[in-house]
Parts: C-alpha cells; structure tokens; sequence
C-alpha cells in the first residue's frame, strides 16, 4: 500500500510527540523472534479450556512467571454456552465438524479440555513471539507448545479435537507456516477416516471441511473514531478519526483485525475492531 498517496492528515489530526513516542516505544513493537519458556505447568483457571490456558513456567515472560497463552493454528470448541457470542462460536464449531448440534461441540470442547490436562500435567516448553492474542481481562498471547517432543496443535487436530483455523506463525525451528498447515491438515484427514472425536459423525459432511473464505489483505477507512489496541497487551493507546485509511492485513479473534497506518512519517500496526472499519 502507497501510504503517501492515501492518507493526508491535516495538522489538526497530528498527535503529539508524547504519544508519537508512547506508539514507538510500547504500542508498535513488533514481535520479537522465539523466547522459549521451560519447565511450564497448567494453572487453574476458570478460563482455561482446549486451547487457551494459564501457564506458570520457570522464567518470568512479559515480567511475570504467569501468563495466559493462545495456541496458534488450532481452535477448540467453547466449554461453555452462557453467552450469545458462545453459541454463536459452538455454531460455527458444530458446523465445522459436519453437525448443526451445539451440545455435541460443548461436548467435544469439554473433551479437548480434559485432554490437554491429562497431556500437560507433566510439565511442558512454551514458545511465544509477544504476539497479543484478543481477549477480555488479562493479557494473553499466541504461544506454540511442545510436550514430549511434540507440538500440541498437532495432538489436538490428530484426535480430532480441534478445528485447523486461527492464526499460523513459521515455527521456531523457521519450518513455513504453510508446510505446518499442510501437516495439521493431513494429520486431520487420518482423524476423519478413523471418525475419531468430532469427526465421529464424519460420513455426514464432505471430504474437506468447510472453511471460512480465505483472507485478503485490503485497504479499508474509517467510519467513525476508532480505537486502537496495542498488538502486545492489548490495551487502548490511540484512536483514529474518522476517515482515515488503513491497511487491514490479518484477522483476529474477538472481532478484531490487525491494521497497518501511517502517522508523522512512521508506518504502526494495531488493532482495531472490525465494526469500525469499511
């Protein structure tokens, strides 16, 4: 995207050197490469499920030895329905799997859940890039897990656990994140023919699962003042007026999409909610 031919912005829209700083600093960092985290253990936590969980690991990470992380590449049906955003998951979840039952996904996330505890009760290495992973209340970050020589996206899609959606990442040892999708998909293909877990009732759908259209990065505006988060915590740090040009170049959970603009002649990302952009 050509920056200097889409956005003008008149001195009036100009933010001061304070914030301008505060974006350089501590909102737009981008993603250091791997830390990897040893000697990690599950915490208890009412927001634990198959794929989101909270971990104590031996080093503190993000000046803490506990912290929530998000797997990468893999998605885990809700443990809970109390919502209309829940059911509304479970639907597309259940979906997914070739079924239009919400309590078979509840059911099949309640047994994703379970599985990971029994798998990390052991104790586990985390890697996380500092990537923030959309959520309510405390921080949570996009990490890969590795248990007994293996990743845990992988054991989760191999049981038929989990569907293949969500956010890829090249692994720590560089391997593409297409060749890491290619390997989640072929090992979900086994899951299917042997109808393990959700794939149990899989003579009712078609060999490839229905997937969300692919995404394509695009120039998007404004329609109003929009928040901006802060891709490493989270947290409100700007907001953009109405009008303004973005680049939106990927999705995120919670209704979110990681955009990309130009401000005092330095390029940011962040993230901004979807219903505010067109």
């Amino acid at each position: 995207m050509n920056f200097k031919s889409r956005i003008s912005y008149p001195a009036s829209r100009i933010m001061s050197l304070g914030v301008a700083l505060l974006f350089s600093t501590v909102f737009f960092a981008q993603a250091a490469d791997w830390t990897e985290l040893k000697r990690c253990r599950l915490v208890e936590s009412p927001f634990n499920d198959g794929d989101s969980f909270m971990v104590e690991c031996a080093e503190a990470y993000r000046g803490g030895k506990q912290n929530r992380f998000r797997l990468y590449f893999v998605d885990t049906a809700e443990t809970d329905s109390n919502s209309d955003f829940k059911k509304e998951r479970l639907k597309e979840q259940a979906a997914y799997w070739g079924s239009d039952d919400l309590d078979f996904a509840l059911k099949m996330g309640m047994s994703a859940e379970q599985t990971v505890k029994k798998i990390l009760r052991s104790g586990f290495t985390v890697y996380a890039r500092g990537e923030y992973a959309p959520t309510m209340g405390r921080p949570r970050y996009y990490a890969l897990i590795k248990v007994n020589g293996r990743w845990l996206d992988e054991i989760l899609a191999e049981e038929g656990l989990a569907r293949i959606y969500g956010k890829g990442t090249h692994l720590p040892d560089r391997t593409h994140a297409n060749t890491h999708w290619a390997r989640l998909r072929q090992m979900e293909r086994a899951a299917k023919s042997e109808r393990r877990n959700g794939w149990r009732t899989a003579s009712a759908v078609p060999d490839t699962p229905k997937e969300p259209p692919a995404f394509e990065p695009h120039d998007a505006t404004t329609t109003r003042t929009a928040w901006i988060y802060s891709t490493q915590d989270g947290r409100k740090v700007s907001a953009l007026p109405k009008g303004t040009a973005v680049a939106v170049i990927a999705p995120e959970e919670q209704g979110k999409l990681r955009v990309r603009f130009k401000q005092n002649g330095k390029v940011y990302e962040g993230l901004c909610d979807k219903r505010n952009l067109e």
